[in-house]
């Protein structure tokens, strides 16, 4: 039997009183693209908190490739790895420096070895002695990845990877998405913008207040909620809700 990715069963995250996570059940299959979209407040980056290990749900179950994630917390350094919205890199940092760090501190074995082949890997020679305070969003989100992969986490959780990034980075941040799902890994992002949704993601859930309120392939989304020709069917769903949410 294929074990899941991540399985969460009625998941709940509460702060001071009021519901983010409201009783959630969804099952993120291994490998590929998973996408984790919904308005403002549908409670996405608070999921991806408690699937990295930074937030403790409420209540519920959570499971990732067939460990207890919230008994075991050292699972989830072995098996999940988080890459912000916000860039948490040191900034008077070198990147070679940023990466040699992020290694000793989750033990990695062969770093010297280990921080090449991730410079080569993620094309940061050229800018291997730069401060990260000096690199391009572009260059920043990729050395970000870049770091993330270190520990070779089975788990790749994206939030928000190429926003604010010019298109032509964008397309850039996808390639290496794609890749890293091709060579074996499973990721789990956010997004606002449908066109990487949809261009990206093998699946699809959308989430509204904390719940769950559509799963399925793109196409499957194209089929049920676009146009004549399927076209804007992302869109019209992400708009619906929004509006549902504030009515």
């Amino acid at each position: 039997m294929t074990v899941s990715a991540v399985t969460i069963e009625n998941l709940v995250k509460q702060y001071n009183g009021q519901t983010v996570i409201n009783d959630l059940t969804l099952t993120i299959p291994r490998f590929g693209i998973f996408g984790l979209l919904g308005p403002n407040g549908a409670g996405k980056t608070t999921l991806m908190k408690i699937l990295s290990g930074l937030v403790r749900p409420t209540g519920g179950a959570l499971t990732i490739f067939g460990e207890n994630a919230l008994v075991d917390r050292c699972a989830l350094k072995r098996l999940v790895g988080l890459a912000p919205q916000d860039n948490n890199m040191e900034r008077e940092l070198t990147v070679e420096e940023t990466l040699q760090v992020y290694g000793r501190l989750f033990g990695v074995t062969s770093l010297r070895q280990r921080v090449e082949e991730t410079i080569e890997r993620f094309a940061l020679s050229d800018m291997r002695r730069k401060l990260v305070r000096n690199l391009s969003g572009g260059m920043m989100r990729r050395a970000l990845i870049a770091r993330t992969l270190m520990v070779e986490p089975q788990l790749l959780l994206l939030d928000e990877p190429t926003v604010g990034l010019d298109p032509d980075v964008r397309h850039e941040i996808w390639e290496i998405i794609k890749n890293l799902a091709q060579s074996g890994k499973t990721i789990v992002l956010t997004t606002h913008y449908m066109d990487e949704a949809e261009k990206l993601c093998d699946q699809i859930a959308m989430l509204k207040d904390g719940q769950l309120a559509v799963l399925d392939t793109p196409a499957g989304i194209r089929e049920r909620f676009g146009g004549a020709d399927g076209g804007g069917a992302l869109e019209n769903l992400f708009i619906q809700l929004a509006k549902e949410g504030r009515s």
